[in-house]
């Protein structure tokens, strides 16, 4: 976790004897505050720095020394297989290396557990909302992965600390997703704010300048038009196939394929010179 409470620990014994017994007990209390925070977001929503806090305070009954809290990442995979007890839906691959698409799909479909007003979210969650915003870009662009890519994760901070949304999905997807990728997804809010009319001149002209311009706005208006009540969408297994297949990644790791991409277009470079 990012965050710890603020009291100091109490104090105790410093010998090695007390280290060593207490040594073995952070993991196991570490395991089930993640496994009590997951089942918190699963059953009530919300995101998952909250939760952890929320899950140590009442697992630990008081201050909890900051090894035992568990990260984001964990407290995400209990929600996802809390999510998928007692349901029809797939396990995936929680825990588990996998490829990128995995890995993404891992980050998304914890986004059922988010909730939010429904008066003005009528989709009932994050994760139906990313699909809709998917099916929305796939309508207009069904061959641009990197958009595609955008549309399904823009939301994934959501679900780990709402209070930074973007910041926290950017540091997520690190090596799953490319450069424009990300860009279009730190940018989004940007553009939200354009269309609101209250995003500066100077900015509003550097945006339009931007050769993703036009990429970005649509991600924007899909992301507007994103809210409807059993709105047409694809499942996540669909649009990660959908993701994979454009990609024509058949299981290799794909962070080592978008790494070698920018040495390809150095090599032809080269060679048209």
């Amino acid at each position: 976790m990012s965050e710890t409470p603020s009291e100091s620990p109490p104090p105790g014994d410093d010998d090695e004897g007390s280290s060593s017994t207490a040594a073995d007990r952070p993991d196991k209390l570490r395991l089930r505050i993640a496994g009590e925070a997951g089942r918190m977001l699963a059953d009530r929503g919300g995101d998952a720095r909250r939760a952890g806090f929320r899950a140590a305070r009442r697992l630990g009954r008081g201050w909890v020394p900051p090894q035992h809290l568990p990260d984001t990442g964990e407290i995400r995979r209990e929600t996802e297989r809390a999510m998928v007890q007692g349901s029809d839906a797939p396990a995936g691959r929680a825990g588990l290396p996998g490829d990128r698409f995995d890995r993404i799909a891992e980050l998304v479909r914890v986004l059922g557990a988010v909730k939010r007003d429904p008066v003005k979210y009528p989709e009932g969650d994050a994760l139906e909302h990313s699909l809709q915003v998917f099916a929305r870009v796939s309508e207009a662009c069904p061959w641009d992965e990197e958009l595609l890519t955008a549309a399904l994760v823009h939301d994934i901070g959501l679900a780990i600390d709402r209070s930074a949304a973007v910041a926290v999905a950017l540091e997520e997807l690190a090596d799953l997703v490319t450069a424009r990728t990300r860009w279009l997804v730190e940018m989004l809010p940007v553009a939200t704010a354009l269309h609101a009319g209250t995003l500066g001149h100077r900015a509003r002209h550097r945006l339009e300048e931007h050769p993703d311009y036009d990429s970005l706005r649509l991600l924007e208006s899909a992301d507007r038009r994103g809210h409807v009540r059993s709105g047409e969408a694809p499942t996540l297994e669909e649009a990660i196939v959908i993701l994979r297949a454009l990609d024509g990644d058949d299981g290799d790791d794909g962070a080592e394929a978008i790494g070698d991409a920018d040495d390809d277009d150095a090599h032809r470079s080269d060679d048209d010179a």
